[in-house]
């Protein structure tokens, strides 16, 4: 009688979880769809050669953070250096690396020291050592900042310290960014009056085996990996389809460490980045719309779908378990620290809504898959399991999954002319077929991995997220 009570039991919390899980995602197809539409229609009155001609636009600097990049410094650098925009900042804030990238900084750009004592430094940070500028016009708007090692967070905390911009995007300085990027993102904080804008992310996509030329991209290609080829159908469902849903709603939680842009004063006013988190992203723009709601006042965080950031994905298995085993705990970490918002009144949606949903199936799906493969193997055991019910479910559990990432991509092909080619289009299909079987079960391992790290209090940091770098072809002048 209690084995069939447990059985029972199981088979509706599954069946039930599943269902409100598809729901909630074909409902997030139809927001999404909704807000790619409006954010188009928008964008052709507001074009980036409007936006670099005008004369009010905000003053923006870009925060990057640097640890032992020596190898892809320079190139980066220049990369950053060459975005089109009128007023603009790049700080480069190194964070106490030990190979040689601040000499090979200073001899390229003509670095010197400048006095740092006069600076206001409103969040506490690590000691900086010293600042560094150009002597070089072409160089004016390239600060360096060399302090000793503090972390990510604490890096780009004493960016923010140094910047004297009105808005402030934070990226990793090997990202390969569009040149019209920051006039794209600017544009909802000139589109919009009636709420603040307190966060803006941009589409990031993957470069796996793309070529770099000059710092820009120069020819995207698909991965030749099946670990980051799947990876680009992923970053296509969660940032085009996810994302946009919630900025439909004005829910969106997270913008991407890798490419978010936020006002200057408003990431002071909340204390800036929380060193002891590893998943500073999601924990700032949570503790920036708690704040927000905690002042009264109206405001939006929204999110851009063309993809503005190019990055480099885990190649393999070991660094992608390793990458999500972090963003796992960060998840852990934010939720924890804001766990007094759940079902708070005082927090509207977000206590009602959007945290919720952020506890129950963005940190309770892979804990729901992991005791579902541990119940299957019980219930196999005890000769509990129909059969035919159950592969009949997981066909159609699978189809459900390859409908969404089919969606998705075909959303963001029709849209977007990054992949145009019929057989990227194949390729990337092939990939959302394959996920559920090469893919999927290292995600769920990795997440797993990094709450039992939390969960016995093990201590574990960001993990080494080894690179192979992009493939890039210097200018014949460089």
């Amino acid at each position: 009688m209690g084995s069939h009570y447990i059985f029972t039991t199981s088979y509706i919390f599954f069946l039930i979880y599943g269902g409100i899980l598809l729901s909630l995602y074909l409902t997030g197809v139809i927001l999404a769809s909704q807000a790619i539409r409006r954010t188009k229609k928008r964008s052709i009155f507001l074009q980036p050669a409007d936006i670099v001609s005008a004369t009010d636009i905000p003053s923006v600097t870009i925060i990057a953070p640097a640890y032992n990049e020596g190898l892809t410094i320079i190139e980066n650098v220049k990369s950053l250096l060459s975005i089109q925009y009128p007023y603009f900042e790049l700080i480069l804030v190194n964070d106490g690396s030990k190979d040689n990238s601040l000499e090979l900084l200073i001899d390229k750009f003509d670095l010197v020291k400048q006095d740092a004592t006069f600076i206001t430094q409103p969040i506490p940070t690590a000691s900086v050592k010293h600042i560094y500028r150009s002597t070089k016009n072409k160089y004016t708007h390239l600060t360096v900042i060399d302090k000793n090692n503090g972390g990510k967070a604490d890096a780009m905390n004493a960016g923010v310290n140094f910047a004297n911009t009105e808005l402030v995007i934070f990226t990793d300085v090997d990202c390969i960014i569009e040149q019209d990027a920051i006039l794209k993102m600017v544009r909802p904080y000139l589109e919009e009056n009636d709420k603040e804008i307190i966060g803006c992310g941009g589409g990031i996509g993957i470069a796996n085996d793309s070529i770099i030329k000059n710092g820009n991209l120069a020819e995207l290609r698909l991965p030749s990996g099946i670990v980051p080829m799947i990876q680009v159908v992923e970053y296509l469902r969660a940032f085009l389809l996810g994302r946009m849903a919630w900025t439909e709603v004005n829910g969106l939680m997270l913008i991407s460490g890798a490419f978010g842009m936020y006002p200057r004063k408003r990431v002071i006013e909340v204390g800036g980045f929380n060193p002891n988190t590893v998943g500073e992203d999601f924990e700032l723009c949570v503790r920036l719309r708690r704040y927000m709601e905690d002042l009264k006042k109206p405001y939006k965080m929204v999110y851009l779908p063309e993809t503005l950031c190019w990055t480099e994905a885990p190649s393999d298995y070991n660094i992608l378990i390793r990458q999500r085993d972090r963003w796992a705990r960060g998840l852990w970490e934010t939720l924890s620290l804001h766990r007094g918002m759940l079902f708070n009144t005082k927090y509207r949606q977000m206590g009602f809504l959007y945290y919720p949903y952020w506890l129950i199936f963005e940190f309770g799906a892979p804990i729901v898959e992991f005791f579902g493969v541990l119940f299957l193997i019980v219930f196999t055991f005890f000769g509990w399991i129909n059969w035919s019910f159950s592969i009949l479910l997981f066909c159609l559990t699978y189809l459900i999954g390859c409908i969404f990432s089919t969606v998705a991509i075909f959303m963001y092909v029709s849209n977007f002319n990054h992949y145009t080619k019929s057989k990227q289009i194949a390729e990337l299909l092939l990939a959302a077929y394959l996920e559920p079987f090469l893919y999927h079960p290292f995600l769920v391992y990795g997440q797993i991995k990094g709450y039992y790290k939390k969960l016995f209090d093990i201590k574990s940091g960001w993990g080494n997220m080894t690179r192979k770098g992009f493939k890039i072809v210097k200018s014949k002048k460089a």
